[in-house]
């Protein structure tokens, strides 16, 4: 658990340097390397959160990550399905839109699903399933992690009362290192 924090931690201050230089991440290339360092913070995540046993019926094996809406990773997502959490290995899933979303365990909502964030609560509300996205006040609006870029700097901000009404619970670790936690 420490050396995972210690690899968030790391990300969290290379994020400065990588960037450096760069005025509001507009290039194609930045644009990449952004997407790249928030699919990592994906899997980061989820190494910090517990799910409530019901989360994970007999049977299924996979942690299944989603992507809600466009997918802005492009290829960046493509090396985590050879990674664990939890010892299960980890499958993506591209969902069209929030109108259906399968069971998943992590849901990153796309920004071109913002008009339909009422629909997220109502079908979030049914599964344990931690959402995050980078729409602006995402965690004001009942998400549950929201990615914030200050200056040049990727940090991310945590509504965990709304995770824990789902049995959904962020490790201290994470919370720490949040710019904020509601």
């Amino acid at each position: 658990m420490a050396i995972m924090r210690k690899i968030l931690f790391l990300w969290l201050l290379l994020w400065p340097l990588w960037a450096a230089g760069s005025p509001g991440l507009l290039h194609a290339d930045e644009l990449a390397q952004e997407y790249q360092l928030k699919a990592a913070f994906l899997v980061n995540f989820a190494k910090f959160i517990t799910w409530p046993a019901q989360a994970f019926p007999p049977g299924q094996q996979e942690f299944v990550l989603c992507v809600a809406g466009d997918n802005p990773f492009g290829a960046a997502l493509s090396g985590i399905e050879n990674k664990t959490i939890g010892g299960r290995p980890i499958r993506t899933v591209q969902v069209d839109s929030l109108k259906k979303v399968p069971t998943c365990h992590l849901l990153f909502v796309s920004r071109s699903e913002e008009a339909n964030l009422g629909q997220l609560s109502a079908e979030a509300g049914r599964q344990a399933i931690v959402t995050v996205s980078d729409i602006a006040d995402f965690v004001k609006t009942g998400g549950h992690i929201e990615f914030l870029i200050k200056g040049s700097r990727l940090s991310f901000a945590i509504n965990h009362s709304a995770m824990k009404v789902q049995g959904i619970q962020a490790s201290s670790s994470l919370l720490d290192l949040a710019a904020a936690v509601h």
